[in-house]
């Protein structure tokens, strides 16, 4: 894990992962950006918690770039996987991909759920929210569920969907008296589980549902 011990290493770190020292500030939960500028200036000691939360993101950071070039190797060719059985020599390399890209998903989520910004009313307790449709399609080219598993709020996760999932018109939550809706919204608990140095996420407890549709053009 990389090491974010110097006022010169707190501040490599924060422009790697791309927050302003306001940012950091409300992630750590300090008063302001002045405070983070005054760590990187050396000007106060970095406090411990600061510390492991920084070093933590960067290590999943890290983990992740390390799998991008895994990844990267095994669909190139440049990189194989075999594995002896009794009936000679199987090729793992689907299944390591499969693997691999399992665990950058992972990674990737609770890297979202660490750096998360709190929400404006001052409460900081994020959910598990799962997009899918009221009708599945079950087509091969077509998904019918979606999941984010760090959002503050059911509008925060449907503009999270509307940007990586290409909803481009939008997605509202849907009045009871308006048609028939596409999606359902599920919010769920989130359930963290450390596995060694990292962190195993997964959806617990329903809170709640909404009835979700496209906003109209």
């Amino acid at each position: 894990m990389p090491l974010v011990r110097t006022p010169e290493a707190l501040k490599d770190a924060r422009s790697t992962l791309g927050l302003s020292a306001g940012a950091l500030a409300r992630i750590v939960r300090v008063e302001n950006g002045r405070t983070v500028r005054r760590w990187e200036a050396g000007e106060r000691e970095i406090p411990g918690p600061v510390i492991v939360i920084v070093e933590t993101a960067m290590g999943y950071l890290d983990s992740i770039k390390l799998i991008d070039q895994q990844l990267a190797m095994f669909r190139s060719g440049k990189m194989t996987s075999e594995e002896t059985t009794r009936d000679g020599r199987l090729d793992q390399t689907d299944a390591d991909i499969d693997r691999l890209t399992a665990s950058r998903e992972s990674l990737v989520e609770a890297l979202e759920i660490l750096t998360r910004q709190p929400a404006d009313d001052g409460s900081d307790r994020v959910h598990w929210y799962t997009l899918q449709r009221a009708t599945p399609l079950f087509a091969p080219e077509q998904k019918d569920k979606w999941s984010i598993p760090g959002e503050l709020s059911p509008e925060a996760a449907l503009a999270y969907f509307t940007k990586h999932e290409g909803f481009d018109e939008g997605l509202e939550i849907a009045d009871d008296d308006g048609p028939l809706t596409e999606f359902v919204l599920e919010k769920r608990e989130v359930l963290r589980r450390h596995v060694g140095a990292s962190q195993r996420l997964s959806a617990g407890r329903l809170i709640n549902t909404y009835s979700v549709r496209r906003r109209s053009k």
